[in-house]
């Protein structure tokens, strides 16, 4: 390998501190106009090498957030109307190269019940499944609202039902049955996944909101004693697996880490009509006009804790080419290093903080391509090994897990303690003291392990059981089966 590792390290260590300092907790109801529109309201973006597949890239998205699993009696479901997708640059220029568009459709067999599964359910396509969706990928080439020619890649794929229970799922839900295993190989070389999972970003809430209120014994990190707020809650998620080949700019599978081309980024949008039109007689809304983005998410929060409250609805309706002219003020003076500062002494590096700028830009040797745009994307260098899930560490490069958050993001990455402690600088001179590099939440794995390979998320919560216990987890080291594939 032209440059060691000890470099790469280096270097990946130095993105850290630049990429990581917004993820202070996923992007659940972070700006106003999206916060009534859950199933449009994208909560996490991950853009990983596929550990078990290492030749593949991963992409999820989640929808819905704080999910309630007992949310009958219509549950939770992506909604039809809206165009959920996943943008990849392969360039740097701060334009999708390639769009992969997600649209579903409701499905009801019998109108006359009130019932969504009108009796036990043994497969996703069971005919008691009585409300059912199912969904269309489409490939699109060239940047967003306008792309160009698209490919329908899958069609008449089902979305995963939910959880309803044991009575309703006899047969259990996922581990090895086939219910939850929606799994499609589709267009010969991409994988997809579309349904509920359990929500895997674990975070205390509650502690993060109330101005930073460490819990008694928890403000050093990996100690525990911090509430899990999303223990017992699902998302819905898409995620889509390729060969690394189909998102790289050359089409080629960088083995150095210093080629442009071994650096890929990607985000997520949703879109809705730009009109809806309500019916006076109880019919379905009409919805027309052109199509307009109402979410986008890309690094682990920045539209949350960087940009200001009056500016959140402009952040999820402009796009990344955009964002240096309408946000770059916002990234060098870091409002949640003041707070912290504030509110429990801790020294941080002084304002304007020129060194988070590269937060949208990428670091140059490792995530940063010839000309890169400043936006904010998910960057990955595809040539960095992957992590066996036997080894991975939640604290990714801080941890000297290189193929972990900032370099992409994984499922298991602990983006709350993460950010927590490159705020307050670790990675700058001087900084890297106590309690500036202890700091984190208390939590520090999910209440529902991750599954050994894709969707990787765990399987979502029963509404029968309805847990909320506020699981005070700690790193999660074992992981469920895989899913299987099914065959349609």
């Amino acid at each position: 390998m032209p440059r060691s590792v000890t470099r790469v390290s280096w270097r990946l260590a130095l993105a850290a501190l630049v990429l990581a300092t917004p993820a202070f907790a996923s992007s659940h109801r972070e700006a106003p106009g999206i916060s009534g529109d859950p199933v449009a309201d994208n909560t996490d973006v991950y853009f990983f090498r596929d550990p078990v597949s290492p030749s593949r890239l991963v992409m999820i998205a989640n929808w819905v957030p704080l999910e309630e699993p007992a949310g009958g009696p219509n549950y939770s479901h992506f909604e039809p109307n809206i165009r959920y997708e996943f943008n990849v640059d392969s360039n740097g220029d701060a334009l999708e190269d390639w769009v992969y568009r997600v649209e579903f459709t409701r499905n009801v067999r019998n109108g006359n019940t009130f019932l969504q599964n009108t009796g036990p359910v043994a497969s996703p396509s069971d005919p008691n499944q009585n409300v059912y969706y199912t969904y269309t990928v489409k490939k699109c080439a060239g940047p967003s609202p306008n792309q160009g020619a698209c490919e329908t890649i899958g069609s008449d794929l089902l979305e995963a039902p939910n959880n309803v229970g044991p009575k309703s799922f006899p047969d259990g839900y996922g581990k090895g049955s086939e219910i939850g295993t929606t799994v499609y190989d589709i267009d010969d070389s991409t994988r997809v996944f579309a349904g509920p999972r359990a929500e895997g970003f674990y975070v205390d809430l509650g502690m993060i909101f109330d101005l930073i209120n460490f819990r008694e014994g928890t403000a050093v990190g990996d100690h525990g004693g911090g509430k899990n707020e999303t223990a017992g809650f699902n998302v819905h998620s898409i995620a889509l697996s390729v060969p690394i080949q189909n998102l790289t700019a050359n089409n080629s599978v960088p083995t150095d880490p210093a080629d442009p081309n071994a650096i890929v980024s990607m985000w997520s949008s949703t879109w809705r009509r730009a009109t809806t039109t309500l019916s006076t007689t109880g019919a379905a809304p009409s919805v027309s006009g052109d199509w307009v983005q109402v979410s986008r998410l890309g690094n682990p929060l920045i539209n949350e804790v960087v940009i200001p409250l009056g500016m959140k609805d402009v952040f999820n309706a402009t796009y990344p080419v955009d964002d240096l002219a309408n946000f770059g003020t916002y990234v060098l003076n870091s409002e949640l290093a003041g707070i912290i500062n504030a509110l429990f002494g801790v020294p941080v590096p002084p304002a304007p903080r020129n060194d988070l700028l590269a937060l949208v830009q990428g670091i140059e040797g490792v995530t940063m391509r010839p000309g890169e745009v400043i936006s904010d994307q998910l960057r990955l260098n595809v040539a960095i090994p992957v992590t066996p899930v036997y080894a991975v560490n939640r604290l990714g490069v801080l941890g000297g897990d290189l193929a972990g958050f900032p370099n992409g993001r994984r499922v298991y990455d602990d983006t709350v303690d993460i950010a927590l402690r490159v705020v307050a600088g670790v990675l700058v001179d001087g900084f890297n003291v106590a309690p500036n590099n202890q700091l984190g939440d208390g939590v520090d794995g999910p209440d529902v392990p991750y599954i050994a390979g894709f969707p990787f998320l765990g399987t979502p919560h029963s509404g029968y059981s309805h847990v909320h216990d506020q699981n005070n987890a700690r790193v999660i080291t074992h992981f469920a089966k895989a899913p299987t594939t099914v065959d349609r």
